[in-house]
C-alpha cells in the first residue's frame, strides 16, 4: 500500500508568517512547542515566544523536533542535526524565497488544500504564502467582541451577528465556523439559549467576564442553527492544545459537548472536533461513533506527538466512523509544521491500516480506500471539493 502521492487535505491550520524566513536552530524547534514560556511580559502573562535558552534547550530535546530533523534532513541531504537543517532550510528560503520553500514543501507531501484557521482579511500578505486550495473559516469570538463593543441591544447584537455570519458563507466563501466554546466556556458548562444572552448582554458589554461567557455560549447554541441553514460546519476546539491557558482547559474533554449534540435541535448540526480532543482521543472517537453529526479533525495527534502517531491512530479508528476522520495539522508560522504532518498522517495509516489487513480485520482492497477517505475524501466531501486522481 503506497500513500505517497494520495492527495491531503489539512483540515486545521493556521496562516504562515513572513516572519519566519530565517530561523535558528531553537527557534526552528520553537515552531514545534504548544506550551508556555518561561518568562513574563510586562502584564505579567507567560507566552509561546517569552522562553529563556535553558527552556529553548529543552524544547530542542521534544520527540516531534527529532523526527522533524530525521525526516527533513532526508528531503535536505544533509546532516541530521537540528542546526544542520535549519541552516540548510535558511539557506533555500534565502534563495528561493518562503513562498516557494512553502510550495516545494507541499508539493512534495501532497497537501491539496488547507482550511485556514484565522480572522486575517483577504489579502494579507501572510495568506498568499498559502501554496494549493485555501479555504477559510468565519471566526465567531472576533465576531462577537466586535459587535458586542458597538451594539445598542441585544437584539441588534444578534441581528448582526446572523447578517455577518451569512455574508462570510454565502458571499466571502467560508467553508465553516470556529469556536472556542472550551476556552471560553467550558465543554461542561450548561448550554444558554438567546433568552440568556439576552439577560445577560449589558453585563457582558460592561465588561463582565461571567456574562461574556453566558452570551457566548448563548451565540453558539445560534451559531449551530445558522450553520444547520447554511450546510456549513462548526469547528470546536477540544483538547487541552492552544493558547488560551487562562481557561477552563481541563473542560475540554469532547465528552462533554454531549450536554449540546444530545439536544434536538442540534441534532443536524455538524460539528468537527478539533485536535482530536488530545489527551482525550478515545472521547473524540466515540462521539463521532454516537452523535451523526460530528466528525473528527486528527490534528495535533499529527505532527505533534510523532512518536505516538500510530498509537493515537489506531485508538481513533477504533470506534468512530471512518468516515468522519479528517486529517489536520495545526500548523502556523512555518510550512514545516504541516510537512511533517502529512507525513506523520501518511506513516500512522500506513502501519495501521497494514498491520489491520496483516491481522485479517480488513481486505486488502480495503485499506488503500479507507487511507484515502482520511487522507483527503472525507474532507472534500464535507467541504465540496474535488480532489485529483493521485499521479502514477
Amino acid at each position: 500500500m503506497d500513500l505517497a502521492r494520495v492527495p491531503i487535505v489539512d483540515n486545521h491550520c493556521h496562516p504562515m508568517s513572513p516572519a519566519k524566513a530565517n530561523l535558528p536552530p531553537l527557534q526552528l524547534a520553537l515552531e514545534f512547542y504548544h506550551g508556555l514560556g518561561d518568562r513574563e511580559d510586562p502584564t505579567g502573562r507567560a507566552s509561546k515566544g517569552l522562553v529563556s535558552a535553558e527552556r529553548l534547550a529543552d524544547i530542542a530535546e521534544l520527540g516531534v523536533v527529532h523526527t522533524l530533523v530525521a525526516r527533513l534532513s532526508r528531503l535536505l541531504g544533509c546532516e541530521p542535526t537540528l542546526e544542520a537543517v535549519a541552516a540548510e532550510r535558511n539557506r533555500r528560503v534565502e534563495q528561493e524565497g518562503l513562498a516557494a520553500w512553502a510550495a516545494a514543501l507541499y508539493a512534495e507531501a501532497h497537501i491539496a488544500a488547507t482550511v485556514i484557521d484565522s480572522d486575517l482579511p483577504d489579502g494579507a500578505p501572510a495568506l498568499a504564502l498559502q501554496p494549493g486550495r485555501v479555504l477559510r473559516l468565519f471566526q465567531m469570538g472576533p465576531a462577537i467582541q466586535q459587535l458586542l463593543a458597538g451594539s445598542a441591544s441585544w437584539e441588534a447584537l444578534v441581528q448582526g451577528y446572523c447578517a455577518d455570519l451569512e455574508h462570510a458563507v454565502r458571499v466571502a466563501g467560508a467553508v465553516g465556523v470556529k469556536s472556542h466554546l472550551a476556552e471560553v466556556v467550558g465543554l461542561g458548562a450548561p448550554p444558554a439559549d438567546l433568552a440568556e444572552g439576552a439577560a445577560h448582554w449589558s453585563a457582558a458589554k460592561a465588561g463582565d467576564r461571567a456574562a461574556w461567557r453566558r452570551v457566548y455560549s448563548a451565540l453558539f447554541g445560534l451559531t449551530l442553527l445558522e450553520c444547520q441553514r447554511l450546510e456549513v460546519p462548526v469547528h470546536v476546539h477540544t483538547g487541552i492544545t492552544g493558547g488560551a491557558w487562562d481557561g477552563p482547559v481541563g473542560d475540554a474533554d469532547p465528552f462533554l459537548l454531549a450536554a449540546w449534540l444530545r439536544l434536538p435541535a442540534y441534532r443536524a448540526s455538524r460539528v468537527v472536533l478539533l485536535h482530536a480532543g488530545y489527551p482525550w482521543i478515545e472521547s473524540a472517537s466515540l462521539m463521532a461513533h454516537a452523535c451523526p453529526q460530528v466528525w473528527v479533525d486528527i490534528s495535533w495527534v499529527t505532527p505533534w506527538v510523532s512518536l505516538r502517531a500510530v498509537e493515537c491512530l489506531r485508538a481513533l479508528l477504533a470506534s468512530a466512523p471512518l468516515s468522519r476522520l479528517m486529517i489536520g495539522t495545526g500548523g502556523h508560522g512555518t510550512p514545516e509544521v504541516a510537512w511533517l504532518g502529512a507525513h506523520m498522517a501518511r506513516h500512522g495509516l500506513q502501519r495501521v491500516l497494514s498491520e489491520a489487513v496483516e491481522e485479517g480485520l480488513l481486505a486488502p482492497a480495503q485499506a488503500p480506500r479507507l487511507a484515502a477517505m482520511i487522507l483527503g475524501e472525507n474532507a472534500a466531501r464535507l467541504y465540496g471539493l474535488e480532489l485529483a486522481e493521485p499521479a502514477p
